[in-house]
């Protein structure tokens, strides 16, 4: 969902909703239809849909980075854009090296979240550190840019710039390129963990100069405050840093970003600038809006390298992850390309077509951008204490936990048990290191975005999977207490209202109800983690917690979750009005968010009730022409309380309705090219809800639990550490996608399968039309 990143995103949020509101010309809402069997507007979504049952599955041939195309989400229109970013960048990096953009001077912040805009027509610079799919404009920093020639008025802030065309430009796994049309200097990236290559070809015989931005700014809503460069001469280096404020690293006062550049042909003249004013010879400088700027001599040879280290710690750190790490940009392509290719080939799929191959390969890069390594070579870290501490594991920042919680961190459980270890060891580290589970830590520091308690349905999703190699000990107790305790600093709100009311009440502000119902589903997780723990008394107890929360705003007369004062009167709220007690969501949105208590919200509510509620979700969205590019107050694909909504057909055992209806929210949502994300990929959150609809099944997070839904790829076989994961629909195509028997290893199964019991099985779907 667009800005679904606490804070700061409310303005944004506010804003936009605004402009959609003025521009929509959709009709208003039909009234809420209540207990009613069935849909109120009969339609099927895939009318018109073109069948292709009848083309031939076959294996995605080899290299399977082939199909990865990172301009998918680069673009989009309004709501639906889903701010990926196409520079180079090696699984899970820190460095992720890329082009900023901006279109008369301007990158508005909604827009530039990474940094990059498909429809925008200048390059501004080439920086290291982004966000992958945020809601936020957060990171940029110290950039690098070609040019020919120096010039006052190429220091100032987006002065350096250059027009570019899509048409030079080209992205692959690790690996960026394009032809800047202003000097036609061909620019290419690659990266390793910690180093940004660039490789710059300038026109024989031209003025190459490289400019070296330190107060490059990656929005218009981000600020570097403080910044510094030193020029070495005679070892062909660079260094300094940045201090960054963006609009969540703003929260914590912002973060120092340092970097430590190698040209591998030396300068033949040089010099800084301050503030606009350009002083030749000069070694160091240092300022808010400061640079450095190289000469180099291209007569012979038209290749200039920088090798660009970076550290979150200090310069000293960004030079030793550069010492570790430099080698050629040909064969840290290469590495990177590699890389890639192993980290996809743990799914190989069979499909009816290149279109899904590239849909389905492109999520899955995409679940492995964020979050970020954190420490250097050496495990030094800085903490979100603020502190520089060491790490025996890889440590992580970056974790949008409220998004991803749901799906990408249970995706990286099942196909990368060894990330998922090294996330857990880095979130109870921060937890040790701040004393509370952060909610939304980036770079050095918790920016508090965002509601809920992510950090506990995450750890626990990992602990009942089976995945060790942290400090589950720790985790439990930390997660523990913030379930029960009010800390000075961090944990949940209100937790002594949720204690003895069972519910987050309105009388101290808003997200009361969306409050409430992540509260419950982390107790719920927390039960299972100390069920599996053997803390029998305390899965009892939070057990009760989660189920009696959902009970205790439900309204028996609207069949809706509305929220409570203090007093317990509940309160009067428009189920399609947007925002209030509900977090980024309406009452609709929020009715079905209750998936670790299917069974007891379909005895409440009635069987016909609660699925004819959900298609009514669906329908009113799907099957009255309504805009992606607005939000809707029914089903909203990019809306995180949404990702559940079509797997509660499965969790009843619904499948026509699931087939129906899970299918269309894959096809019609997801596609090649810039628009192709219903909205923010927030971290890889709506690629890895891709991945797990397009293989027929879904994680209820913070269990062991998966619900059965409606597979699109007719075959796929997932590489596990207990063996292979095969998946066969042999008759799974865009219109046949009902299925009428499931099978685990050849037993049949209903609605839901079991983490280790789906290690090393087949699970078959039989499908029709």
């Amino acid at each position: 969902m667009l800005f679904s990143e606490g804070m700061s995103r409310s303005a944004h949020f506010l804003v936009l909703f605004a402009v959609a509101l003025a521009c929509s010309s959709t009709p208003p809402p039909p009234p809420d239809v209540v207990g009613v069997d069935g849909d109120d507007v009969e339609c099927d979504p895939l009318d018109g849909t073109a069948d292709d049952s009848n083309v031939a599955a076959t294996d995605a041939p080899l290299p399977l980075t082939q199909w990865v195309d990172p301009f998918i989400g680069t673009g989009g229109v309004g709501w639906g854009v889903g701010t990926t970013y196409p520079g180079a960048q090696a699984p899970l990096g820190m460095v992720r090296v890329g082009p900023d953009t901006s279109q008369n001077h301007a990158a508005a912040s909604f827009l530039h979240c990474s940094g990059y805009t498909y429809t925008d027509d200048t390059i501004d610079g080439f920086s290291h550190f982004h966000l992958h799919g945020a809601g936020i404009a957060d990171y940029g920093g110290t950039a690098l840019m070609p040019t020919i020639g120096m010039s006052p008025d190429k220091s100032a802030p987006r002065g350096h710039g250059s027009h570019f065309s899509h048409s030079t430009e080209s992205a692959a796994p690790g690996y960026y390129a394009v032809t800047l049309d202003d000097t036609n200097i061909k620019v290419e990236l690659t990266a390793t963990t910690h180093v940004g290559f660039h490789r710059y070809t300038f026109p024989s015989g031209s003025d190459a100069t490289v400019i070296v931005d330190a107060g490059h700014l990656l929005s218009d809503d981000t600020s570097v405050t403080a910044g510094s460069v030193t020029i070495d001469p005679a070892a062909q280096t660079v260094s300094g840093f940045a201090h960054v404020k963006g609009e969540y690293s703003s929260a914590f006062g912002g973060m120092d970003l340092y970097f430590f550049a190698h040209f591998t042909k030396p300068f033949t003249t040089y010099g800084t600038y301050l503030d606009g004013a350009l002083t030749d010879s000069s070694t160091t400088q240092a300022g808010d809006d400061v640079g450095a700027y190289l000469h180099f001599d291209v007569s012979s040879d038209a290749v200039v390298e920088a090798h660009v280290g970076v550290s979150f710690v200090d310069v000293t750190h960004a030079q030793a992850n550069l010492a570790a790490e430099e080698t050629t940009f040909d064969a840290a392509r290469t590495a990177a390309d590699a890389a890639w290719e192993s980290r996809l080939e743990r799914a190989r799929i069979s499909t009816r077509g290149e279109h899904d191959r590239r849909v389905f390969y492109t999520a899955l890069y995409h679940t492995a951008l964020m979050p970020t390594v954190a420490s250097d070579v050496d495990g030094s870290y800085r903490g979100i204490d603020g502190n520089v501490h060491h790490a025996t594991f890889r440590y992580f920042t970056d974790f949008s936990l409220w998004d991803t919680y749901r799906t990408l961190h249970p995706l990286v459980t099942l196909l990368y048990p060894e990330d998922a270890a090294d996330l857990a060891a880095s979130l109870v580290q921060m937890g040790k290191d701040a004393g509370f589970l952060p909610r939304w830590p980036i770079g050095t520091g918790e920016s508090g975005g965002m509601i809920g308690d992510g950090a506990t349905i995450v750890l626990a999703d990992t602990f009942v999977k089976g995945i060790t190699g942290w400090d589950t000990g720790a985790g439990y107790a930390l997660a523990k207490t913030q379930a029960t305790t009010q800390l000075p600093k961090g944990g949940r709100d209100d937790v002594a209202d949720w204690v003895t009311l069972g519910y987050i009440p309105t009388d101290f502000g808003g997200d009361s109800a969306s409050k409430t119902l992540e509260y419950a589903s982390a107790d719920a997780a927390l039960a299972n983690w100390a069920a599996a723990a053997g803390h029998a008394d305390d899965a009892t107890t939070f057990d009760a917690r989660s189920k009696g929360a959902w009970r205790a705003l439900y309204d028996p007369t609207s069949h809706f979750l509305f929220p409570k004062d203090k007093a317990g009167a509940m309160q009067s709220v428009i189920p399609t009005a947007m925002g209030g007690a509900y977090t980024e969501g309406t009452a609709w949105q929020y009715d079905f968010m209750v998936p670790f208590d299917e069974p007891g919200l379909e005895s409440t509510m009635t069987r016909p009730v609660l699925l004819g509620r959900v298609e009514q979700l669906f329908t009113r969205y799907a099957c009255t022409g309504k805009s992606l590019a607005f939000p809707n107050p029914y089903y909203w694909p990019s809306n995180e309380p949404d990702l559940i909504s079509g797997w509660m057909f499965g969790l009843a055992g619904d499948h026509e309705r699931a087939g129906r209806w899970l299918r269309w929210a894959t096809l019609a949502n997801y596609d090649e090219g810039p628009a192709g994300l219903p909205g923010n990929d927030d971290s890889g959150t709506m690629s890895a809800y891709y991945l797990f609809a397009s293989l027929g099944f879904y994680p209820i997070a913070g269990s062991d639990t998966y619900v059965l839904g409606s597979p699109l790829i007719p075959h796929a076989t997932l590489a596990v550490p207990n063996g292979t994961i095969t998946i066969d629909a042999p008759a799974a195509s865009k219109l046949s996608r009902f299925p009428t028997a499931i099978t685990l290893n050849g037993a049949s199964v209903t609605s839901t399968i079991r983490h280790a019991d789906l290690l090393g099985a087949t699970l078959h779907f039989d499908m029709t039309e």
